[in-house]
């Protein structure tokens, strides 16, 4: 009988505890926020040390954020505060301070005609220290983008950049903070950009004769759709935009992070009716320019379409992460797959880790994702999911994860909400799923080794133990080929449990 992975979550007030087995753990640890009545969505999230982050998202028409982190087997750790921003929308959190324990949190969000920026400690200490006026009652924007400082010299410094069409005229705008605070919001020069709200600004850097500099990526039309840069010269402004030939592959939502050797992008490039799309990782090296892009797409279904591109980098070990959500049509473009998709390259090699994610694959996914890297170079991920339970659809609610530190350690199991066991394990043709709990179980999924869930199991809503039989077939009946599947059962409270199959036929 092999024993599975378990993640215990208890909600007390306003406390968040999460033990984890460090003999039995899983890859990532994940797991939602809280319930609420409301729909959530639109997540960000800042993860400056291990197993912690703070996430920004709206909730109704609010920006609410959230303190969370993971107490391991035999540590001790601080739960979870939930803060009511106001009015707003558009959550951008980034952290300053990954070199010390005195971290800064910042987050953005357009509230009516301004930009609304605000720093505190993550928890209950928030205050507004900038309000700036986008020129219109209701400016048109893009999505903010957050560029935070890791340079030890600068711990301070971070700017955001959007696109808005204020009274004005429309342009991209940058609000930049250094030791002294912020700046006022700037207009940037020549960034008028035919595609307005579709211009994607990104903010990354540029390394200036003394200190790190803006630099800001977009989509500009130029008879075709095509990616340029403007940086911010000292002294001198702002450069001419720089126009990049020879790379296709832009036109539609990317990201963009500063590498140890150049600059790296994932990017969705045009967006056709299918839809039936790509998405490329790019890079550009300051020694060679553009390198050929390298397609990312992982087949779902006839169509394709990713969305919501991020890439993070750990440059200490030249490692990157990869985050988008993809969705996959039928031929008669009917939606069949949500999938989120996580790849990572070590060295020159992409590998696909979507399967950390395979309990997460082929529900009521929304299409937003937020990806941070933390101060050790792992990744920490947020998105919105929906939840269907008896038919009954419950509110959208944002979920994230960890990478799982606790599995480097040692530890005793500690008691368990949720756990599930399998035997025999490998199985032929039949398995017998066994799971206890401290609450009515909900839901037992079956996935592959893609992610896509295959099977349902209805268990009958009580708690203490229960069992059940898979056949190795999927929802149709149909035999199932050989190969690794994933279990996991879920009770009312939203805690999970998985357990790794292997079908021998």
């Amino acid at each position: 009988m092999s024993k599975c992975a378990s993640i215990r979550v208890a909600v007390l007030g306003l406390t968040l505890a999460i033990l984890v087995s460090a003999a039995h753990a899983q890859q990532r640890i994940t797991w939602h926020l809280y319930a609420s009545t409301l729909d959530s969505g639109q997540p960000s999230i800042a993860s400056p040390q291990p197993l912690s982050a703070v996430i920004a998202w709206e909730e109704g028409d609010h920006v609410w954020s959230s303190w969370t982190g993971v107490a391991c087997v035999g540590q001790s750790r601080d739960g979870l505060w939930q803060y009511d921003h106001g009015p707003g929308f558009a959550p951008e959190t980034g952290v300053l301070g990954l070199q010390t324990q005195d971290h800064i949190y910042i987050t953005a969000f357009i509230r009516g005609d301004s930009l609304v920026v605000r720093e505190g400690d993550g928890e209950a200490s928030w205050a507004t220290v900038a309000v700036a006026y986008l020129g219109a009652s209701q400016p048109m924007t893009s999505r903010l983008d957050l560029w935070c400082s890791r340079h030890p010299d600068f711990p301070a410094w971070a700017w955001l950049t959007l696109w808005s069409d204020s009274s004005t005229g429309g342009g991209i705008l940058l609000l930049r903070r250094t030791e002294l605070g912020w700046e006022s919001l700037q207009t940037v020069p020549g960034t008028g950009s035919a595609l307005r709200e579709f211009s994607y600004p990104q903010a990354t850097e540029h390394l200036g004769p003394d200190s790190p500099l803006p630099r800001i990526y977009y989509i500009d039309l130029d008879e075709e759709p095509c990616l340029k840069h403007v940086d911010l010269q000292v002294p001198g402004g702002w450069s001419t935009p720089v126009v990049h030939t020879g790379i296709d592959a832009f036109g539609g939502a990317f990201d963009v992070a500063r590498s140890r050797d150049g600059y790296v992008f994932l990017a969705t490039g045009l967006q056709p009716t299918c839809p039936c799309n790509t998405i490329s990782f790019c890079e550009w090296t300051d020694d060679g320019g553009w390198l050929d892009p390298i397609p990312l797409t992982v087949d779902t279904n006839d169509y394709d379409w990713p969305l919501s591109p991020r890439i993070g980098v750990d440059a200490d070990v030249d490692r990157l992460h990869a985050l988008w959500f993809q969705l996959g049509s039928d031929g008669t473009m009917t939606p069949r797959h949500k999938r989120l998709c996580y790849w990572q390259r070590d060295g020159s090699l992409w590998v696909d880790h979507s399967g950390d994610l395979a309990d997460q694959q082929d529900t009521g996914l929304d299409s937003h994702v937020s990806l941070s890297i933390d101060s050790d170079g792992e990744a920490a991920f947020a998105w919105a999911r929906r939840d269907t339970v008896g038919g009954v659809p419950r509110p959208s609610v944002v979920w994230h994860s960890f990478f799982n530190y606790c599995a480097l350690g040692a530890g005793d199991a500690p008691s368990l909400a949720v756990a599930v066991t399998a035997s025999p394990n490998p199985f032929n043709p039949a398995v017998e799923l066994s799971a206890t709990s401290e609450r009515p179980l909900v839901e037992v999924e079956i996935f592959d080794a893609r992610g896509q869930r295959v099977a349902v199991l209805t268990p009958t809503p009580d708690s203490g133990s229960w069992r059940t039989i898979w056949d190795g077939r999927d929802a149709r009946g149909r035999a199932l080929p050989s190969g690794a599947y994933l279990a996991r059962v879920r009770d009312e409270t939203g805690a999970t449990a998985s357990c790794k199959l292997v079908l021998a036929r």
